[in-house]
């Protein structure tokens, strides 16, 4: 069972990571992700980033803000698909270009900065949904899909009980386009065309 804790507004910390200040700190860490590409970018790595972009466009399909808890599609496996697509797409990037010491500190400042992110949005969820969404958070897990069984979604059952109508249970174009879906391919490609054209920048002019 989880517990909902009302946060503190002295804490600086989640204050800090609010609103324009995380857009801005995505914006220069996405900047040193590029700028940084010595090597053109390796198959494996992009197609991580590729498929963080998928899961965030897929999920976009499924997310009716504010009116009823997402529970099909890829909510039935993870309760934060946008936010572990978005990480997906950041290791990926800085595994193409091969810099694992940045990778390594990615990953801790996105666990440092979405910890608090993601408990005061549960916090929202919980005050407006109630119910539903406890037992929503009870059957699936919060970060990372299950791993026994492998990619084991919540039970159908379960899920209605979360959200009882069924068409938010199939993906809908028309949500995924008013939720701007296809960003995140424009994203995936401009990462990989920027970190390219950085390491041909290296190669031709640096080294």
């Amino acid at each position: 069972m989880n517990t909902y804790e009302q946060p503190s507004p002295t804490n600086w910390a989640r204050g800090f990571i609010q609103g324009k200040t995380r857009i801005a700190l995505a914006w220069v860490f996405g900047a040193i992700i590029v700028f940084s590409a010595k090597q053109y970018p390796d198959w494996p790595g992009v197609l991580m980033c590729f498929t963080g972009a998928t899961i965030r466009f897929w999920a976009s399909g499924f997310l009716r803000k504010d009116s009823r808890p997402a529970a099909g599609g890829p909510y039935a496996f993870v309760r934060n698909p946008l936010y572990l697509g978005t990480y997906l797409m950041a290791i990926g990037i800085i595994w193409a270009i091969g810099n694992l010491p940045l990778l390594a500190a990615m990953t801790v400042l996105f666990a440092l900065i979405y910890h608090y992110i993601i408990l005061d949005e549960e916090i929202k969820l919980h005050s407006i949904f109630g119910e539903p969404y406890q037992l929503y958070s009870d059957a699936v897990p919060r970060f990372f899909p299950r791993l026994w069984p492998p990619l084991a979604p919540a039970s159908h059952e379960t899920l209605l009980q979360v959200n009882p109508q069924p068409d938010h249970h199939r993906f809908s174009w028309e949500l995924a386009m008013k939720n701007k879906a296809y960003e995140a391919y424009a994203s995936f490609l401009g990462l990989v065309a920027f970190a390219a054209i950085a390491a041909l920048v290296y190669h031709f002019f640096i080294r």
